[in-house]
């Protein structure tokens, strides 16, 4: 996104909460969610600030030994008519002489910060600096809603680009299964298959950091277990498969697709089918749930949509067994810095709002295997919207 249509989104948030600004702040690569909102900046030793008000232009306050190096940054905004402010300080005394210039007629300042630490994603500002902009005479709060407003909200461009993801994923994960029936005879392991998915990916110009997780069995008990060549399991009949799958664009400023299929080589057991049905149905009730809102115009926190597809999986006996929470951010990142589903990890009093997308991915995770169904929602001007094709039952694969 660019930083001219950031910076206005944070404005508009700024005016309508009533708060006097967003003040950023970085040392050596502990924030970065300021540098999703500048753009990054190479090789900054000191500590940097950015000042969004809700109303004036933007300051950047930065060490004389940084402060040739966002001259490109500083340009690149002219460009989008966002003139930014630079003050430069030397010494620690001349930094808290000019923040407190800065933040002279300011009362409430947003920053990286959540109570309690109750919201790791947020949390990126340490206590120390916290205190000293309170002994400023600036009361601090959370950052968690505006820089959700500003970051990470898609432009129309960003949602194509999703689609051209999961478009890819879609096709990847069937191939997949295929490539499973086609091979299951020949000692085929889980390493085997996402390295194929992997040249898929080459092929579709996909790029992902990390991943696929590719578990059999057992291993698919393990929400984040990932194949390694040398302890794989060996993809044998009559066996369940977890592949989990995500992956961006190459294209430059694109968005991440995230998704998670069950297969099995043969009949699925009636166990593997109630699990599957369980999980299935608290995916479900979390979407309907998240569009009967969206329709009368009712306002959902992210842990309200947890709350509502675990009661689902509680239901049907298997509380203990979903581990994790319902849904992530999708954005830059395949984990990015909006509100997360989450009543179990944490308390995400976030809101959904319009222009951001989540995972839905409820999990049913026992000894001898576990099951996931991941979907992503794009929140749109009409409502939340399944990006993808929805699993509406376990991929029998023929061997």
């Amino acid at each position: 996104m660019a930083i001219g249509e950031a910076l206005s989104g944070a404005r508009e948030y700024l005016n309508e909460s009533g708060i006097d600004g967003w003040l950023l702040e970085d040392y050596r690569g502990s924030n970065p969610i300021l540098w999703n909102l500048i753009g990054n900046v190479g090789h900054v030793t000191r500590p940097c600030w950015f000042f969004v008000p809700s109303d004036g232009d933007p300051v950047l306050l930065t060490h004389e030994v940084d402060a040739g190096r966002f001259s490109s940054m500083v340009e690149a905004a002219g460009a989008e008519n966002v003139n930014v402010q630079v003050r430069r300080f030397g010494s620690r005394t001349q930094m808290l002489s000019e923040l407190g210039e800065v933040l002279s007629s300011r009362r409430v300042v947003a920053m990286e910060y959540s109570p309690k630490a109750a919201l790791p994603r947020v949390s990126r500002i340490d206590a120390g600096t916290v205190e000293l902009v309170r002994s400023l005479g600036v009361d601090v709060i959370s950052s968690g809603d505006v820089l959700q407003y500003s970051t990470e909200r898609w432009t129309p461009a960003q949602r194509e680009s999703h689609q051209v993801a999961m478009d890819g994923l879609v096709r990847t994960v069937h191939d997949a299964f295929a490539f499973i029936g086609e091979n299951i005879n020949w000692k085929l392991t889980e390493h085997d298959v996402a390295e194929f998915i992997r040249g898929r990916f080459e092929r579709l110009d996909l790029v992902a950091p990390d991943g696929p997780i590719v578990a059999v069995d057992a291993h698919a008990s393990d929400p984040h277990y990932e194949p390694a060549p040398d302890t794989s399991a060996i993809v044998r009949k009559n066996s369940l498969i977890l592949i989990d799958l995500w992956a961006v664009s190459a294209e430059p400023g694109s968005v991440f697709g995230d998704i998670t299929w069950t297969g099995f080589t043969g009949e699925p057991t009636p166990k593997h089918e109630e699990v599957f049905r369980a999980v299935a149905d608290a995916r479900d009730t979390a979407v309907s749930f998240m569009q009967d809102a969206f329709s009368t115009g009712r306002e959902l926190e992210g842990w309200e949509v947890d709350r509502t597809a675990r009661n689902v999986i509680e239901k049907a006996g298997y509380a203990d067994h979903f581990v994790h929470r319902l849904g992530h951010s999708i954005g830059s990142e395949v984990h990015s810095n909006g509100v997360n589903l989450d009543d179990w990890e944490t308390h995400d009093t976030r809101k959904l709002i319009p222009g951001i997308a989540v995972s839905v991915e409820p999990g049913i995770y026992l000894p001898d295997f576990g099951i996931r169904s991941e979907i992503d929602v794009f929140l749109g001007e009409h409502g939340p919207q399944v990006t993808g094709e929805i699993q509406q039952e376990i991929v029998k694969i023929n061997v």
